[in-house]
């Protein structure tokens, strides 16, 4: 698991300000421990204002600084007093990682529109508007990275939504990454594969997913960890990636490479 001070991080992101959405808890949180542990100073937005209070705490007892900006990204106001907040007190923005995602598996012939609705608000609307409030902050270029899905690739029963929106951060990140590289500005995104978090227990918990299924299905035949996704994006938001930009790294076990039937 990666630590705050984990001594075999060897990306340099020395000096970089670095903005993680979703930032206090799987996926969001080991983003997070690596890019402190990489050298960035970190801020973490999340909607949860106790869980932050936690996780800077946590970091401080192990000698760690990170910030925590509570906010619903999703909310115009909110996010933009947030990023207001972090460019007011630390002067710019090299990298932001949009991890923030929601997601409602319910039949799509009564799904609720409105749940719809704020599927699309979080995973694609506060994308772009996370994104377009970091670009304003990058007067010197900067990295952007946005977790897609595999349901960025693929139909899945009782996610439209989901698969919908989650397709949409891709078309997004390629069109950001060629309108905004001239001003030196990357955007690329992660597609992570099934991977333990909290959303992956609950759907294992319920029975919308099989472990040994999805297990069987993955040629590394396991479920990824959150520190799987960590080297990825640390690589996309540093000077290793220069030359990378509109592109997806699917982190998935080669779960989508996997055509074969028994």
């Amino acid at each position: 698991m990666t630590t705050w001070n984990d001594n075999d991080v060897t990306i340099d992101l020395t000096g970089k300000i670095i903005v993680v959405t979703g930032g206090s808890r799987g996926m969001g949180l080991a983003m997070v421990k690596g890019a402190h542990a990489a050298g960035a100073t970190v801020m973490v937005v999340a909607r949860d204002e106790d869980r932050l209070d936690s996780i800077v705490g946590e970091a401080a007892s192990f000698g760690a600084t990170i910030f925590g900006i509570p906010a619903d990204i999703a909310d115009d106001a909110q996010r933009d007093s947030a990023f207001q907040r972090i460019v007011s007190e630390h002067g710019r923005i090299d990298g932001l990682v949009n991890n923030a995602g929601i997601t409602k598996v319910a039949p799509s012939i009564n799904y609720d529109i409105a749940d719809l609705r704020r599927i699309l608000e979080v995973n694609v609307t506060a994308v772009f508007g996370c994104s377009q409030a970091a670009a304003q902050a990058m007067p010197n270029g900067g990295a952007i990275v946005n977790t897609a899905s595999l349901s960025s690739f693929i139909g899945q029963p009782e996610r439209a939504a989901y698969v919908a929106s989650k397709t949409a951060v891709l078309g997004l990140t390629r069109a950001l990454a060629v309108e905004w590289g001239p001003l030196g500005i990357r955007v690329n995104s992660i597609a992570p594969g099934y991977i333990e978090t909290d959303l992956t227990g609950d759907l294992l918990r319920r029975g919308v997913l099989d472990r040994d299924v999805v297990a069987g299905r993955t040629p590394l035949r396991r479920f990824g960890a959150p520190d799987d996704v960590v080297g990825a994006t640390l690589f996309l938001l540093s000077d290793l990636s220069t030359f990378v930009t509109g592109a997806t790294l699917s982190i998935d076990g080669g779960w989508l490479a996997n055509g074969y039937i028994r």
